[in-house]
């Protein structure tokens, strides 16, 4: 995997949660900066501009972080694994943005959100992330980079 995904494997053991963090670890500096500002604010906005420019400049870099798009051979620094099929009870790939209902606003857990995808399918997970968002326009309660981001999440069991 690459980028902006996390990976839920419900095994036999438990859930093992795969995230490539690599692009959130680039230029703390700039984001914490960002993250000073509400959204729609100049201030963040030239904030967003610096960030997104040191994050450019490390993209599909030794030391950096790897995102497929136009770039085939970005899939060579892809984390990778294997997990016994045997042992897998039911999977969940997210974007950030469908993810971010633990990882950033921290009002559900993994077996939560495989519980909402096992309950109620994708569209309820995200239509969850679109509330939470729109409840807060300004991105300060829960510092983010724009109001809503893309949200995508598949499900199989």
């Amino acid at each position: 995997m690459l980028g902006d995904v996390t990976v839920l494997i419900d095994t036999v053991d438990g859930i093992k949660v795969i995230t490539d963090d690599r692009v959130d670890k680039t230029f703390r500096t700039e984001r914490d900066e960002a993250d000073r500002y509400p959204f729609g604010y100049a201030e963040k906005q030239a904030a967003l501009l610096r960030m997104k420019h040191a994050e450019l400049a490390t993209r599909n870099q030794p030391g950096g972080y790897w995102v497929a798009a136009a770039e085939p051979f970005a899939a060579r620094h892809a984390i990778t694994g294997e997990v016994p099929l045997d042992n897998v009870r039911r999977v969940a790939v997210l974007t950030d943005g469908a993810a971010c209902l633990v990882a950033l606003f921290g009002l559900l857990d993994w077996p939560d959100v495989l519980d909402v995808l096992v309950e109620d399918g994708p569209t309820k997970l995200i239509s969850q992330v679109r509330a939470i968002e729109a409840a807060d326009p300004s991105c300060m309660r829960w510092a983010r980079n724009k109001r809503s981001d893309d949200a995508t999440a598949v499900y199989a069991a």
